[in-house]
């Protein structure tokens, strides 16, 4: 019988959620696989490599996901369940940016936006190493694909005429005006549904080398401060301060003209598309719990 679970939950709730579900249900194919059961490992790992964005600020011109890719690092634990599956929990540390300056598109250069933020995000993955469960003997390349959920925090900034403002605080998009009642202050955490694919390559009984690349849905459209339209010039810098409006609205420092207010419901972003990010990365293990070397043993005659 096939059961669909839906939820809504977002952040760590819908992390915590997914653990519970993921858990029981690992154990039940583990028990299932029992007659095929390899020894049970725990790596601890480190992640090198770098992180993306795709939101309101970001085209899909190759040129513009190059400019906006930065350095990514972290660090993971991996329990190896059985032959087929693992568990593994990632820290990641890296910054998302982009402007609008590195596009190609007029209209996109002229909106004249940006933003970087720091990016620090914590997921839990469940692998899932298909070619390895009727390898005969413990095969030494192993791809795999892996699914779970992450909890973030983020902070949005600009830098403007030579000075680094953090951009929640300002109200860019006029949260909280009594002409958009229902535009609340976005927090500064949210979690996402995480895709990924992989492989371990097993150097020695000890050491793995890998590749690791995760695509991550987030549960916001505020990654980079942008969401749907422009509030009106005048009542953000009456209610915010003229910092506030001139960041939110920079068309005119495009055209140096002096600063005007934008038309009512002009497009700032898509509010109907929530932003991603990716992590990609080598990433390099070690076994603290390995069994084959505490019985004097190493990995066996290798599969490829």
């Amino acid at each position: 019988m096939r059961r669909k679970i839906l939820t809504n939950y977002k952040g760590f709730w819908a992390v915590t959620k997914l653990g519970k579900l993921v858990f029981p249900l690992l154990f039940l194919i583990g028990s299932g696989f029992s007659n095929k059961i390899v020894a049970q490992t725990l790596e601890l790992g480190l992640l090198v490599g770098g992180a993306n964005y795709q939101g309101d600020l970001a085209s899909s011109e190759f040129k513009v996901m190059t400019a906006q890719s930065n350095v990514a690092f972290g660090g993971f634990l991996r329990y190896q369940l059985n032959e087929s599956f693992a568990l593994k929990l990632q820290v990641v540390k890296t910054e998302l940016k982009a402007d609008d300056a590195n596009s190609s598109l007029d209209f996109l250069q002229q909106r004249n936006l940006r933003f970087f933020s720091p990016l620090l995000d914590g997921s839990f993955q469940v692998e899932w190493y298909p070619f390895s469960a009727n390898a005969q003997y413990q095969p030494v390349f192993m791809p795999y694909v892996s699914l779970g959920g992450s909890f973030f925090s983020f902070n949005p900034q600009a830098e403007y005429r030579g000075v680094i403002y953090e951009l929640q605080p300002l109200n860019t998009e006029g949260q909280g005006l009594p002409s958009f009642p229902d535009r609340k202050p976005y927090q500064l955490y949210s979690g996402s549904a995480v895709m990924g694919v992989g492989f371990k390559f097993l150097l020695n009984e000890d050491i793995t080398l890998g590749f690791a690349f995760s695509a991550h849905y987030t549960f916001t459209d505020y990654l980079d401060d942008v969401s749907s339209t422009y509030a009106d010039y005048n009542e953000l810098a009456f209610t915010y301060g003229v910092i506030s409006a001139d960041i939110s609205y920079q068309v005119d420092d495009f055209f140096e003209l002096n600063q005007t207010t934008p038309l009512p419901d002009t497009p700032r972003g898509n509010p109907n598309a929530n932003d991603w990010f990716f992590i990609a990365g080598i990433t390099l293990s070690y076994n603290l719990v390995n069994p084959e070397r505490a019985r004097g043993g190493g990995i066996g005659c290798p599969t490829f």
